[in-house]
This record gives C-alpha cells, sequence and structure tokens, in this order.
C-alpha cells in the first residue's frame, strides 16, 4: 500500500471533489504540471463540485460544472472572475435524471452542449438559447449509457469520443466518432489501441503548438481520481494517441486541505481549472474505530 493511502485509510474521512482554479502560468502544464491553485471552490460531503469545463465567451469567461446535493447531482454555470473566485452560480439542469460533466463547445457560431446523462442511457445533445444560461434539447446522439463525452476539431472535422464503462469496476470501452452538426449524426472511427484503467475522459481536448492533447483519467479497478494521464493524439480519423505525460495528487501544491486524487482539467485562455479529492484529517480516526466513537 502506498504511504498516502495508507495515511488516508488512517487519518482521513469525508472524502470528496471540488474544483481548483488559477490564472495560467507562463509555464505550460506540457512542461510543469505543479499546480498551485489561487482560489479552490469551498465544498462539504453533502455539497460538493466536480467536472470543470471552462469556456471564453468574449472577455468574460464561464465555469460549467457538476454540483452535487446529497447524492444527485445537477448542472451549475459561474462566471470567473479576475481573482479567480466565481461569481453567483446559476443551474442550468436539474430533474431527475443526475447530471455531471457538461461538455460545452461553440461550432459555427453556436453554443452546443453534452453532459453526461448516463444514468438516462443517453447522450443528449444541447443547443444554447441564450448563452450561458439558457439551454433547448436537440437530439439523442447515443442510446448507450456512456460517460464524459468530448468533442474536439481537427481540419474543420468534428470528432466525438465517448467511453462505455463496466458495471462492476472503474474500467472503461472507448468510441470515438465523427459528429456532424447541426444534424447530430454520428460514423464510427476505430480505436483499437488503449488501456480500460487509463483511458476515460478527463477534461477537454488542448492544443500545444501543434500537438493535440487529450485528458484522461488514471484509475484503479474500484476507485477513480487516481491522476491524469495526457495523451498526444497521433490521428484523429484513426483514431490513435500516445502517452505523453501525466499529472497526479504528489503535483498538487494546495494549502488548507488535504488532496489525493485528481480526475479532471480544463483551460480557457486566462485560466485553467483542475477537480481535485479530498478529505479532513482527523488523527483521533484510529481511536474513534477502536473504542466505537
Amino acid at each position: 500500500m502506498k504511504t498516502r493511502d495508507l495515511f488516508a485509510k488512517l487519518f482521513v474521512t469525508d472524502h470528496y471533489f471540488t474544483i481548483a482554479i488559477r490564472k495560467r502560468p507562463t509555464e505550460s502544464i506540457v512542461e510543469n504540471p505543479v499546480f498551485a491553485p489561487e482560489f479552490v471552490v469551498p465544498a462539504s460531503r453533502q455539497h460538493w463540485c466536480a467536472d470543470p469545463v471552462l469556456v471564453d465567451d468574449g472577455e468574460k469567461t464561464w465555469l460549467f460544472y457538476e454540483a452535487v446535493l446529497g447524492d444527485h447531482g445537477h448542472i451549475e454555470v459561474a462566471q470567473v472572475l479576475e481573482d479567480c473566485t466565481l461569481g453567483k452560480p446559476t443551474v442550468l439542469l436539474k430533474d431527475e435524471c443526475h447530471y455531471s460533466y457538461p461538455f460545452v463547445f461553440r461550432y459555427e457560431n453556436t453554443w452546443y452542449m453534452i453532459p453526461e446523462s448516463s444514468a438516462a442511457s443517453q447522450v443528449r445533445l444541447y443547443r444554447a438559447v441564450a448563452f450561458p444560461e439558457k439551454w433547448e434539447p436537440v437530439t439523442v446522439l447515443l442510446r448507450e449509457k456512456a460517460v464524459d463525452t468530448t468533442v474536439f476539431a481537427h481540419n474543420g472535422q468534428l470528432y466525438l469520443l465517448t467511453y462505455l464503462p463496466d458495471a462492476a469496476t472503474e474500467r472503461v470501452t472507448p468510441g470515438a466518432y465523427k459528429l456532424n452538426l447541426p444534424e447530430g449524426t454520428l460514423t464510427d472511427l476505430p480505436w483499437e489501441e488503449y488501456d480500460e484503467l487509463r483511458v476515460r475522459g478527463a477534461g477537454p481536448v488542448f492544443a500545444e503548438g501543434q500537438t493535440r492533447y487529450r485528458p484522461a483519467q488514471i484509475s484503479r479497478e474500484q476507485r477513480y481520481g487516481d491522476g491524469l494521464v495526457f495523451y498526444r493524439i497521433t490521428d484523429p480519423a484513426g483514431y490513435r494517441e500516445e502517452p505523453g505525460f501525466w499529472m497526479g495528487p504528489e503535483h498538487l501544491r494546495i494549502r488548507g486541505c488535504y488532496a489525493d486524487g485528481l480526475h479532471t482539467y480544463c483551460r480557457s485562455e486566462r485560466f485553467e481549472a483542475i477537480d481535485i479529492r479530498v478529505g479532513t484529517v482527523d488523527f483521533a480516526k484510529p481511536f474513534k474505530k477502536l473504542f466505537g466513537k
């Protein structure tokens, strides 16, 4: 057992996720994956957040994310302010379905969103009626229990990546498609080489020079959020990629909380955000267990 895992087992309680934000430093994350946030969203085991997606609209930057109250997730948006804090959040999607990972992208001057709605066994496409607060359903892209659906563009073509989870473990099977909008039709693409525990999507694809990187989760059989691996996309139409670099808990520099995991990375022109798994350190935990308190 790793030292961090042993420490967490002995002394850490109430694990949950929250979001950490910083201004983009001059040194790229590709060169230095150390992440020291300027703001961490206040959260608790009863009310937490995850799956950040940053988008720019003119001079404003918006953070879309999953907010969880109890065990039910919904989608919110808030403006990222100059000091990396957030403005007042607005609830976008909240009904009987559990929503997460609100992937937002712009195509031909129209804003689209694909939230994770695997609880409904659907991959749903939404379109902004009044960005960023009002959205309408467009179509169902896939009738699958898929997670973390991500879209990116290459040479004028949109590509959609999604992942089908194994119900018994954290393993997933990825799928790649060409996406045609506004029709919302998909064309299958091959994706032959992958690691089932290191392929699940973890944020938008981003470019560094001529290289595109895809963040993916590092998971174990029964646990997710151990870190991120960033793949270099070598053939979008293939689909092929190769490992580039990685980010783990040891790269986090966060004061005031115990962080032992992360599973999403995103960036805009001026900001970067990750979600982090945090917990409360309680050195009396072993004694409480021993004496049943």
